[in-house]
């Protein structure tokens, strides 16, 4: 099976690496003129042409504000789509590479490799199978100091320090929104304040508090953060029947009840790794171009519902008040308000 990579930097070498291991046939687009010796597969330097070669598939994982314009190339020419999160920086076009998916019967999965946690997973089912009772409440957390992300880079001229190509915690630490919308949603109400942090010479937002209404009534705090001095992941849900909770460096599902010693109801399994989840969702990608009846483990309706989470939470923050983010149209990403 080929498969095109449109992007080389951290998470397209992350791509191509896996592919790789997983047998592929791997082409890549660089934007970056010195970045073929180090990649090991064959570098294409027309993107117009190779999108209209016999490859199978494209990984979309360049900078998130030339998504959408890759995507529907590649829809066009009837390649089957990996799509690294978030799938743009605005719902523009959106609607037109749905139609494109759908009538062309194309294969995308979209990149939140979350999905593929394995602790995750087990709580999935746990809450579809009822067993914790009506869910009240939930609470999602991500953060880390935003110089350590990527040693020896400087934060402040990658992505991460631009609105426009998709930087700041809400595009960039999309997972979070992914995963309540996923355990819980579809999402009603979206609120949410931000703040800048001088210290770190960036224009985007570093951190933000999002809150969620869902349909079902169930509310959600969403915390996304560049400061925290060290890497932290967890997840809270409270329901009727009992409490669960993750943490994902610790790599364990906590479960409490009433008046019982809270419990370790799932460990992650010997060996998991981070590149676990990405090589799963990858491998599962290929399976489905191979046999498209296979569901989609993160389908595209799902990466437009979660950017709509996304700029309704910009909207919310902007403009201080309450968004309902399935009022959104395409429109274009709005425009930071200048905080003090």
């Amino acid at each position: 099976m080929k498969i095109l990579v449109v992007g080389t930097g951290s998470i397209g070498k992350r791509h191509i690496a896996n592919l790789l291991a997983l047998g592929a046939d791997v082409l890549a687009y660089s934007y970056r003129q010195n970045a073929a010796p180090e990649l090991g597969v064959q570098r294409v330097t027309d993107l117009s042409a190779a999108l209209a070669s016999g490859v199978d598939g494209v990984v979309v994982a360049n900078r998130t504000d030339q998504h959408m314009d890759v995507a529907l190339q590649a829809a066009a020419h009837g390649k089957h789509l990996f799509l690294e999160k978030p799938l743009a920086v605005s719902l523009d076009h959106s609607a037109e590479l749905l139609r494109l998916v759908q009538a062309r019967a194309l294969v995308v999965e979209a990149g939140f490799m979350l999905r593929f946690h394995p602790n995750l997973q087990w709580l999935h089912a746990y809450l579809q199978s009822g067993a914790l009772g009506e869910i009240m409440h939930a609470r999602a957390s991500v953060g880390q100091w935003l110089p350590d992300w990527r040693p020896g880079t400087d934060h402040r001229l990658g992505y991460g320090a631009f609105r426009a190509t998709g930087g700041g915690v809400i595009f960039d630490l999309i997972h979070e929104l992914d995963l309540v919308n996923w355990l819980l949603g579809p999402v009603a109400d979206v609120t949410a304040m931000t703040r800048t942090v001088p210290a770190l010479e960036i224009e985007t937002e570093a951190v933000a508090q999002i809150g969620l209404r869902m349909v079902s009534g169930p509310l959600a705090q969403v915390h996304l953060d560049y400061v925290r001095p060290g890497y932290g992941r967890d997840m809270e849900l409270v329901g009727r029947h009992g409490v669960l909770r993750w943490d994902y460096v610790q790599g364990t599902v906590w479960l409490e009840r009433a008046g019982a010693t809270p419990v370790v109801a799932h460990q992650v399994p010997e060996g998991f790794e981070r590149n676990t989840m990405f090589r799963q969702h990858m491998a599962h990608f290929l399976a489905r171009i191979a046999q498209p009846t296979l569901p989609a483990a993160s389908p595209l309706p799902d990466a437009i519902d979660v950017l709509r989470l996304a700029l309704a939470s910009h909207i919310a923050s902007d403009e201080r008040r309450h968004v309902d983010p399935r009022s959104l149209s395409p429109i274009s990403v709005p425009q930071p308000t200048p905080q003090p």
